[in-house]
């Protein structure tokens, strides 16, 4: 992260986060940095609803009443997509924070079998094979890293966009521990323009809110012997990400109930 403007930055996102925006489900989150302090592979999977995600994270993480968690923040490692590298607006507010950036999954399946992207999906396996290298690499050394299993901001007008992707469950065999988070509010909703720079920047109540803490092989398991008749690697992932995504609506509508009383 080059945190140089991070300042800056907090002082404008608070312009946007009203009164009541908060952190719900600490408790997790902490559990879950100790578990990374512990040398144990951690990860979130997260809601993901604005290009404003992640600072309005770290400003609810600075703000917060427990001190410890603005250090928390900073062992935060961000799973990015290669299309925030690529408009210089959005690349400057993006490499504020630790990422690694991936060719996503989405675009990589899009593409397969089409021979006029063979080099670009060539260089997709690169980039891809370069981050899980570093993921690898950095997993148990008290990071702990933020996953968008939807692979894309959730878009009203195509429902789609709020599925969460069999293939980011990949990631799962890696670590340990996951936590799921959801996001309540929006200071900056997707326009079906698609110019991530001409997006308006609104005031809203934010909420995120942590799930309980849970140990992979004991979720892999479980839903292994449920679903044990119709079970192979395919389904299994698409099981996986379903649960996923059921317990971040769930933790999503906690969130708009906590929200919905301060509006």
């Amino acid at each position: 992260a080059h945190t140089d403007n991070r300042e800056l930055l907090a002082e404008t996102m608070r312009l946007g986060h009203l009164p009541g925006s908060t952190i719900l489900g600490s408790e997790h989150m902490s559990k879950l940095h100790k578990l990374a302090e512990e040398g144990k592979s951690c990860i979130i999977f997260s809601e993901h609803v604005s290009n404003l995600d992640v600072p309005s994270m770290y400003l609810r993480f600075k703000d917060f009443k427990d001190k410890c968690f603005e250090s928390i923040f900073e062992k935060f490692i961000f799973i990015a997509g290669l299309k925030l590298n690529q408009t210089p607006m959005v690349k400057l507010y993006a490499e504020l924070f630790s990422r690694i950036v991936i060719y996503p999954i989405r675009e990589i399946t899009k593409n397969i079998g089409d021979e006029s992207k063979k080099e670009e999906l060539e260089l997709a396996n690169k980039i891809n094979y370069s981050a899980t290298k570093q993921i690898m690499n950095l997993r148990k050394k008290g990071h702990i890293f933020i996953l968008y299993p939807a692979g894309t901001r959730y878009r009203e007008w195509e429902p789609e966009s709020g599925m969460g992707m069999k293939e980011t469950m990949a990631y799962l065999g890696i670590f340990d521990y996951f936590c799921c988070c959801s996001i309540s509010g929006n200071n900056m909703p997707p326009k079906e323009h698609g110019d991530m720079t001409n997006e308006a920047f609104l005031e809203d109540i934010i909420v995120f809110n942590f799930g309980e803490v849970t140990e992979t092989a004991s979720f892999v398991k479980e839903l292994t012997e449920k679903h044990k008749d119709t079970i192979d690697k395919d389904s299994a992932r698409q099981i996986q990400v379903d649960e996923i995504m059921s317990r971040i609506k769930t933790l999503h509508d906690a969130g708009d109930a906590y929200r919905n009383k301060l509006l």
